[in-house]
């Protein structure tokens, strides 16, 4: 839904520590499983040598051409389990998801919007990453900058959910979160406090799909009854300029901005470039510029 701006500091910092890990493997050809050594067969390690670069920074199109090569490779079950879990279990499962999310200066889902990236799983906070072509079908892509998109637990499971789905055709049907802008508005139909609904205005196919898959309407519309009647009763049980009024009259006199403002009475941000600093922002701005115009 949010279309990320990569800070150079992350992509530097992803950089360095997935090539680390990489040229370890490179360097030692085997891995540490289940406290046991295991060597990872010399033709996947020149497959890796070659490709390591593009692995780590290559972009949506390329690391499927990628992949599709390595599966085309005679690895043994037992090879293939091996490097899945270098990928998965020992690159990415110490990846510093945290620090990386910091970098990269994403402080909601860029799914839904509704949740920050952070979740309480035990007694710790960690950062949520979702792999945009799932790392259990595609592992060697685990660790790579595109496909990791920071996601809330709640969208992240939506994803994990989608065993049907076929990914190699992905980005022909959907927008990539790195590369594609989803161009959609929130509304509302109204008829009465007690009788209204959310819609979404949206004409691009791809981006279609891509709030159907990421299941929008269904999760903003349970959001409806709290989030949206509250904004459509500030508008019609009180008076008809009452939004113009808290926007831009209550706070005239202290020189404060209209996105100081917003994010005083709403709990939002307005430009659409920082969407992501706080829950909800897109959906309640989209309602409040439409409930303005009326």
């Amino acid at each position: 839904m949010i279309t990320i701006n990569p800070t150079s500091e992350a992509v530097k910092f992803h950089h360095e520590k997935v090539l680390d890990t990489f040229e370890t493997l490179i360097s030692n050809g085997y891995i540490k499983r289940n406290n046991k050594i295991k060597n990872i067969c010399k033709e996947f390690i020149t497959f890796l040598e070659k490709h390591k670069l593009e692995l780590i920074t290559g972009k949506p199109e390329r690391l499927i051409e990628i992949h599709e090569e390595y599966k085309k490779k005679q690895f043994s079950k037992h090879q293939i389990e091996l490097i899945k879990s270098f990928f998965i279990q020992t690159g990415y499962g110490s990846f510093p998801n945290k620090e990386f999310l910091n970098l990269l200066n994403i402080d909601t889902c860029l799914y839904c919007n509704r949740n920050y990236t952070l979740y309480f799983g035990g007694n710790n906070a960690r950062a949520e990453l979702d792999h945009w072509f799932p790392k259990g079908e595609f592992p060697i892509l685990a660790l790579s900058f595109y496909n990791l998109i920071p996601s809330c637990h709640s969208c992240n499971h939506i994803k994990g959910a989608s065993k049907s789905f076929d990914w190699l055709t992905a980005l022909d049907k959907m927008n990539h979160p790195y590369f594609d802008k989803n161009e959609f508005t929130f509304s509302y139909d109204y008829h009465s406090l007690n009788d209204f609904k959310m819609k979404i205005n949206v004409e691009h196919i791809k981006t279609k799909e891509t709030l159907k898959f990421n299941k929008t309407k269904e999760i903003y519309d349970a959001h409806s009854e709290k989030e949206l009647k509250d904004l459509l009763d500030l508008r019609y049980k009180y008076s008809n300029n009452y939004l113009d009024i808290l926007l831009n009259k209550t706070f005239s006199g202290l020189s404060m901005s209209e996105e100081e403002a917003c994010r005083m009475i709403f709990g939002i941000e307005i430009k659409e470039e920082e969407y992501h600093k706080r829950p909800f922002s897109k959906f309640k701005h989209d309602i409040i510029k439409e409930l303005l115009k009326q």
